[in-house]
C-alpha cells in the first residue's frame, strides 16, 4: 500500500473545489422503493447503478483522476486495486514470449540478409519476402518488449509522454505491412502464373520495389489514426475508461473526439482480415487451377520447342528433316518448382491469418463485454496470448523458407558458417599471453 504525505491532503483540498465534487454532494438520487437519498451517502456499488446520471459519471472521472494523482505522487503501483494474471502464469508466458522473440529476430534478420547477400535469391517473389522479413523483425522487436511491460505492468505504463501512442502506432503499422505485403505478394504471383504474358510486365524489378515503399506508406496512415486513440487509461468505478497522466494507467484505447467513429475495430477486421483472405483464396485457386491445367497440357501433348529441351526425337517429312522435341511425362521442372513456390506461399499466408483471426476476435470481445472480461482470467490471458500468437507467425516463415527451398536452406547454412567462420579467426589472431 502507498504511505500517505502531505501533498495527498494538498490534493485532497483541491478536490474539495472540484466542480464536479461540489455538483455531487448536491445530488440527490431516487432509490427503487421510491425514497429520495443524497448521492454522498451511497457506497460506490450503488453508485454504479447511476451511471447514466451525468453528475455520478463526472463523479466517477473525478475520484479516477483524484486516486492517478495521488498515486503519482506516492509513486505507487496501482496492482493491489485490480485483479490479475498469477505470477506462475506470467513467468510460463514471459518464457515464451522470450524464446519466440529472440528465434524471431535471428530468423527474420538472417532472411533478410542471406536475400541481400544472395544474388541468386534476388527475385521479384523474394523482395517482397524480405520486405515481409523485415515487417515481422521490426513487429518483434517492439511487440515483446511491450507486451512483456503490459504483462507484468498493466496498471503502470512508462513515464514518458507518447509512449502509448508511438508503440501502439508501430505495432499496428507493422502488421498492416505484413497484411499488405502478403496480399501483393499474392498478386505478383497471380499475374506472374496466370497472365505470364499480357501482365507480366506490371511486375518488373523497379515496379516491385515502388510497390514494396507504397505498401509501408500505405499501412503508416491508418496505424497513426489507430495509434494516436491509444492513451494511458484507468478505468473508473462506472466501467468507463478515463485518459489519466503519463506513467499511471493502461495503454487502451480512447476513441476519438475529432474523428468520432464507432466501428473502429470492426473496420480494421473487414480491411486487414476479411478483405485480405478474400482476395488471396480468390487468387490461390485460380493460380492451382491455371497449374494444374498446364501440368496435365504437358502430360498429353507433345510440345515442340528448341534443341535445348530434356529430351528429342528425329522424324522424317518429305521436306526433309524435322526436329520435334518432345517433354518427357509429367510436369516439367518449372512447373514443379513453381508449385513448391505456391504452397510455401500458401503455408505463410495460412499461418498468418489463423494466427492473426484469434487477435480480431480478441478485439471485439474486450470492445463488447469489457467488464465482465475484466473479471475473467480466461480473458485476461486473451490479450497475451493472442499477442504471442502473432510473434509465433512471424518466427515460423524463416522456418518455412528454409524447409521448403534448397536454394534459402542453403543461403541460410552460408551465411551462419561464414559468420561462425569469422568469428573463429578473429580468435585465433588474439595474442597469447
Amino acid at each position: 500500500m502507498c504511505s500517505p504525505s502531505a501533498a495527498n491532503d494538498t490534493t485532497l483540498d483541491e478536490a474539495s473545489n472540484s466542480s464536479a465534487y461540489v455538483a455531487f454532494t448536491q445530488l440527490w438520487l431516487n432509490l427503487a422503493n421510491g425514497s429520495s437519498v443524497p448521492a454522498s451517502s451511497l457506497e460506490i456499488s450503488a453508485l454504479r447503478n447511476f451511471c447514466e446520471n451525468e453528475v455520478v459519471a463526472q463523479f466517477a472521472w473525478f475520484i479516477t483522476r483524484l486516486h492517478s494523482n495521488i498515486n503519482e505522487q506516492n509513486k505507487c503501483e496501482q496492482s493491489h486495486l485490480v485483479g490479475g494474471i498469477d505470477d506462475t502464469i506470467k513467468l510460463l508466458l514471459s518464457l515464451v514470449f522470450v524464446i519466440v522473440g529472440i528465434a524471431g529476430v535471428f530468423g527474420n534478420l538472417l532472411t533478410v540478409i542471406v536475400i541481400y547477400k544472395t544474388p541468386s535469391l534476388q527475385s521479384h517473389t523474394n523482395y517482397f519476402l524480405a520486405s515481409l522479413a523485415t515487417s515481422d523483425l521490426l513487429l518483434i522487436v517492439v511487440g515483446v518488449p511491450f507486451d512483456l511491460f503490459y504483462l507484468w505492468r498493466k496498471s503502470y505504463a512508462p513515464a514518458f509522454a507518447g509512449y502509448c501512442e508511438i508503440t501502439s502506432t508501430s505495432i499496428s503499422l507493422f502488421t498492416f505491412a505484413s497484411v499488405l505485403t502478403i496480399v501483393m505478394l499474392t498478386l505478383e504471383r497471380f499475374v506472374a502464373i496466370c497472365y505470364p504474358f499480357s501482365l507480366r510486365a506490371l511486375f518488373d524489378k523497379p515496379t516491385v520495389k515502388w510497390i514494396i515503399y507504397s505498401t509501408w506508406i500505405a499501412a503508416f496512415f491508418p496505424s497513426l489514426y489507430i495509434g494516436l486513440q491509444f492513451k494511458p487509461v484507468s478505468k473508473d468505478f462506472c466501467g468507463y475508461n478515463r485518459e489519466v497522466s503519463p506513467g499511471m494507467g493502461s495503454c487502451d484505447y480512447v476513441a476519438s473526439e475529432t474523428i468520432p467513429f464507432q466501428y473502429t475495430f470492426e473496420l480494421m477486421l473487414l480491411l486487414t482480415f476479411v478483405l485480405p483472405v478474400t482476395l488471396i483464396i480468390y487468387c490461390y485457386v485460380r493460380i492451382l487451377y491455371t497449374l494444374n491445367e498446364m501440368s496435365a497440357t504437358h502430360s498429353f501433348h507433345p510440345t515442340i520447342t528448341s534443341q535445348n529441351s530434356d529430351s528429342s526425337t528425329a522424324a522424317y517429312t518429305s521436306g526433309g528433316l524435322l526436329q520435334v522435341h518432345v517433354k518427357q511425362p509429367g510436369p516439367p521442372k518449372s512447373h514443379k518448382a513453381q508449385k513448391m513456390v505456391i504452397k510455401m506461399l500458401v503455408l505463410v499466408t495460412a499461418v498468418f491469418f489463423i494466427c492473426y483471426l484469434p487477435y480480431h476476435v480478441e478485439r471485439l470481445i474486450v470492445q463488447y463485454t469489457r467488464e465482465e472480461c475484466d473479471k475473467s482470467l480466461t480473458c485476461l490471458l486473451l490479450y497475451p496470448i493472442t499477442g504471442l500468437l502473432q510473434y509465433i507467425s512471424a518466427t515460423l516463415n524463416p522456418i518455412f523458407y528454409s524447409m521448403m527451398s534448397v536454394r534459402f536452406r542453403s543461403a541460410f547454412m552460408a551465411c551462419i558458417k561464414k559468420v561462425c567462420s569469422s568469428r573463429g579467426e578473429r580468435r585465433t589472431r588474439l595474442p597469447l599471453r
